[in-house]
């Protein structure tokens, strides 16, 4: 003892990045698979698949101790998996005298459901991930924006309003839902507040069609059930924290400056600006998830073959000529809003290629 009245200081010391394990092996996989294939007409054919994977004895970090018990990185087999779903498709092919056509379309579903991942026994049911999709997002139920009639003079919440444990808030600051009715929010209010980033649906239709030398193709390509967490981009995201930039999405953040005629309480998109850290405002909420539904045009093609009417009887066969574009048009909403592409996830719209060329043939 050295007579220093000071608290208990921390120490670094080595510890072992993971736990070793000498017993692990492979997962294992179960796969069921049904499907169909008809003709009907000998116009149209129709394809369908359904499938169910069953994985076992997938290498998870054993989660199961509390972090009070010790840095303990193990990884054993103990995770399983359920996955499922089917894709259906379509073509259908005609001719009316010179007009040759064919429609096609494609849809499949995906889901997986996470059986067991040695996760630690949550305190609610609601905050679990197992029995959910791998890569749900999890996070707090936004209810808006704290008002000043929900404080005191002294700043304080009133009572009956429950206290986030993030730290002190103030109007504008977002307000989350007390799950557990306790009268705070803490980690054990957290549930599903949206999907995994990847989608649960994806499909694609398009045609062909050739007429007296002209030709044209396109092709739609989309998907739904994916999320987005814009958290995820804070640097687009998180405005003026830290000396940061601020883009065009902050524009409408809460206001309220009566003496200088500004109020947008009612119509705020964004929490109140502030240059500090914010814990409160800036974690995993629903008030930052966004729907990553989109459909674009993938790729359109017009051409015209000047052999069919020009080069007949010569040598050259096929004298086309044609215009070509990718990603000409793209309709999503986080790209309207955002401008963010839905596929990349970048904060950068995907670039449009258009093409002029010939094509001969001999």
């Amino acid at each position: 003892y050295t007579g220093i009245s000071a608290p208990f200081a921390g120490q670094s010391s080595m510890r072992p990045l993971f736990i070793a394990n000498s017993s692990v092996f492979a997962e294992q996989s179960i796969k069921y698979n049904a499907g169909i294939e008809v003709g009907l007409f000998r116009k149209l054919q129709l394809t369908a698949d359904f499938f169910v994977d069953k994985r076992s004895k997938i290498l998870t970090k054993k989660n199961s101790q509390m972090g009070y018990y010790g840095y303990n990185n193990y990884l054993d087999n103990i995770g399983k998996m359920t996955n499922k779903g089917f894709e259906v498709s379509a073509t259908y092919t005609n001719k009316v005298r010179d007009f040759n056509y064919s429609i096609y379309g494609m849809l499949f579903y995906a889901k997986n459901t996470i059986d067991e991942m040695g996760e630690v026994a949550p305190a609610f049911a609601y905050n679990a991930r197992t029995g959910r999709s791998y890569g749900t997002a999890i996070g707090l139920r936004s209810l808006g924006f704290y008002q000043p009639e929900d404080f005191n003079a002294g700043g304080t919440l009133k009572e009956g309003i429950p206290v986030p444990l993030f730290g002190a808030v103030k109007p504008g600051d977002i307000r989350y839902e007390d799950m557990d009715s306790n009268g705070f929010v803490d980690q054990t209010d957290v549930t599903q507040i949206g999907n995994p980033a990847y989608p649960k649906w994806g499909y694609s239709f398009g045609a062909q069609a050739t007429y007296k030398g002209f030709d044209l193709s396109i092709l739609f390509q989309g998907a739904a059930g994916a999320s987005v967490n814009l958290l995820d981009y804070p640097a687009q995201f998180i405005a003026f924290v830290n000396n940061g930039n601020a883009y065009e999405n902050a524009l409408n953040a809460w206001a309220y400056y009566p003496g200088q005629g500004i109020d947008n309480r009612a119509t705020a998109t964004y929490p109140r600006l502030t240059t500090q850290n914010n814990d409160n405002n800036y974690r995993n909420s629903s008030f930052w998830m966004r729907n990553n539904n989109y459909l674009r045009i993938k790729n359109i093609e017009l051409g015209y073959d000047l052999a069919y009417r020009f080069f007949k009887s010569g040598k050259i066969t096929r004298f086309r000529i044609f215009f070509n574009s990718v990603n000409p048009f793209t309709f999503s909403k986080l790209l309207n809003d955002y401008h963010m592409d839905p596929e990349s996830g970048y904060g950068y719209p995907s670039l449009s290629s258009h093409y002029i060329g010939i094509s001969l043939t001999f």
